[in-house]
């Protein structure tokens, strides 16, 4: 005998019927697999590698391209190449360069001061920039932050006030690039197998050559030039941002999901043992819950960073230990309500111990508060977890900064420029983490709808 339409149907397939039914929470759930996938897969979707300095591009706006090479690539007859994947493949390729002299410098302005004064390539400090010396014919003066306006020929020193025309209002922070005329030259290298077999420098063999990356102005092999795109642009120091938005997305999205795990693995043990044994343990250890909420979580948080370092796993275990008292309560109170049923006076009947019953009955039946509650954290961990990067707590792993969304967002702020110049560097990565949250709002609150008995329509 066939089953009526409708009522074969599991609770589970009913939920995920309502689920996709529920607009809002189809968008959203959308939005996270959209995300999720985008940050696992950020090696395929863009092999710009996040870290990787090109500091004679600077900040460039959307759509940049520009020869596809290192800062330094070096080439000797019989040793392997050091340069890109695109140049190790093609076989044969022409670089057309335009070689001269050529020093940048960094120049940072702190509450009116000359800060910092320092040569970027070997990170040379330096008290006094005179730019005066470099005023003859065979130099041009160039400042690399992206205007294009000429500088002043006036001298820049350490520990003064920065004379006019210098910073732009606003600005904290400039490159300045010392460019000597430069002679053009053409090489025409062979590579097999990474290893290079033969280059020539207009017409002549010579054994080996360093070509940096400010003085190649084209690469070609045959009838092709290669290049690099930038889809979003490149930041001060001309690393890729959609590559340091991806893998950003990544830090943020394990932070999140990570110290929700730990919060709800401390909040379901604790809710469960207090709601099941009631009574003064009950009142005890939910006291102990009311005394925590007293104590501002962020001001937890930081106490830990500082404390113990911005370790990633302290950052896990910082965040998870403050999200754990709300997943608590809502547990403690599905357990007063389970334990006082006729299945667990039943299992009581049959020999279960308190762990069995709290493990095997209890907390299997609260699964829906439970997913519901994780889907809402994992958003407000991320935020938290945003808002420390942006105070400077970023999240290091072996003393290397990992820059998350939050990081991104405050470098963004800080690069912006007086009227909003580089814009792109903290409009796209406020917008992925703005879209991913959005997402895990939207979604968690389908899930609350579909798995919540009051509101769920059963169709």
């Amino acid at each position: 005998m066939g089953h009526a339409p409708g009522k074969s149907r599991s609770p589970f397939a009913r939920s995920i019927t309502a689920l996709l039914r529920n607009r809002l929470a189809a968008a959203g759930l959308f939005l996270v697999v959209i995300m999720s996938f985008f940050v696992t897969v950020a090696p395929w979707l863009s092999p710009d590698d996040p870290t990787e300095i090109r500091p004679w591009l600077g900040a460039r706006p959307p759509g940049f391209q520009h020869p596809d090479c290192k800062s330094e690539n070096t080439f000797s007859v019989g040793a392997q190449a050091d340069t890109t994947q695109q140049i190790l493949e093609a076989g044969e390729i022409r670089f057309a360069v335009e070689e001269g002299d050529s020093v940048t410098y960094r120049v940072v302005v702190r509450r009116g001061i000359i800060h910092r004064i320092m040569v970027v390539e070997g990170a040379v400090p330096m008290d006094t920039l005179d730019l005066s010396q470099f005023s003859g014919e065979s130099y041009e003066l160039l400042e690399e932050d992206r205007i294009g306006r000429k500088l002043p020929l006036v001298a820049l020193n350490r520990g003064e006030a920065p004379p006019q025309g210098i910073f732009a209002d606003g600005q904290r922070v400039i490159f300045i690039r010392l460019t000597q005329v430069s002679v053009p030259s053409v090489y025409d290298i062979r590579i097999e197998k990474n290893l290079v077999y033969s280059i020539d420098q207009d017409g002549e063999s010579i054994d080996g050559i360093v070509l940096r990356g400010d003085t190649i102005k084209s690469i070609t092999t045959g009838d092709r030039e290669l290049v690099r795109f930038h889809w979003l642009g490149t930041d001060e120091l001309g690393r890729d941002v959609l590559s340091r938005i991806l893998y950003g997305g990544r830090i943020s999205m394990l932070v999140g999901i990570t110290a929700t795990l730990v919060s709800l693995v401390i909040g379901v043990c604790y809710g469960a043992a207090a709601g099941y044994f009631g009574g003064r343990t009950d009142r005890f250890m939910m006291s102990i819950v009311d005394i925590l909420y007293a104590i501002p979580f962020m001001f937890l948080v930081i106490i830990l960073l500082v404390l113990f370092g911005r370790n990633i796993i302290i950052l896990f275990v910082a965040l998870g230990a403050v999200q754990w008292l709300t997943m608590a309560r809502i547990v403690r109170g599905q357990i007063l309500t389970l334990k006082e049923m006729e299945f667990i006076d039943a299992a009581r009947v049959c020999g279960a111990q308190p762990i069995t019953l709290i493990f095997r009955h209890l907390i299997p039946n609260c699964i829906g508060p439970i997913v519901i509650y994780a889907t809402l954290t994992v958003p407000v961990v991320i935020l938290e977890e945003s808002f420390l990067a942006f105070i400077g707590l970023t999240v290091q792993y072996q003393g290397e900064n990992l820059d998350s969304w939050g990081a991104l967002i405050q470098q963004g702020m800080q690069a912006l420029g007086a009227g909003g110049e580089r814009h792109w560097l903290l409009v796209w990565p406020a917008l992925a983490m703005a879209t991913t949250l959005f997402g895990f709002n939207c979604f968690g609150d389908g899930l609350r709808d579909c798995l919540d008995p009051k509101t769920r329509r059963v169709g």
